[in-house]
């Protein structure tokens, strides 16, 4: 892990949080989880849709398959923004930073984010609260 990294993290942690206040994760609050299928009307699968996260992955249910032929991944280095956002650290890339090949499809490397706890209620495997959660964004 590259010390300056961290230190750039650290000091954008001390001047503040990008402000993100069309939604929260207080579960019981009126901007939390449980109701960010009605605020607005582009999130509606929070609320109605089946297969987007946080999704309980269970050891006993999951197939590790070590080499998924159906998976090409082809990142590449690209200058990035680093944002605290409050609820996590953010990675935006500036131009090209590549992308993943699922099943013949690409998807472009848009960022990627890491959250400490997991902000999901679970966000778990096995119902394991995670520590760090890390995701990459590809569109």
């Amino acid at each position: 892990f590259d010390l300056g990294l961290l230190r750039i993290m650290l000091q954008h942690e001390i001047n503040g949080a990008e402000d993100e206040s069309e939604f929260d994760y207080d579960d019981g609050g009126p901007k939390g989880p449980s109701r960010w299928g009605e605020l607005k009307e582009e999130w509606r699968a929070c609320k109605t849709g089946e297969m987007q996260s946080p999704i309980d992955v269970s050891s006993r249910t999951v197939d590790v398959i070590p080499n998924f032929a159906g998976l090409t991944r082809n990142y590449k280095p690209s200058n990035a923004t680093i944002v605290n956002r409050g609820h996590d650290i953010s990675l935006k890339w500036v131009g090209d930073a590549g992308s993943v090949r699922i099943n013949g499809t690409d998807y472009d490397l848009q960022q990627c984010h890491w959250h400490s706890p997991s902000e999901h209620t679970p966000a778990t495997v096995s119902r394991r609260q995670i520590d760090l959660l890390g995701e990459a964004v590809d569109d």
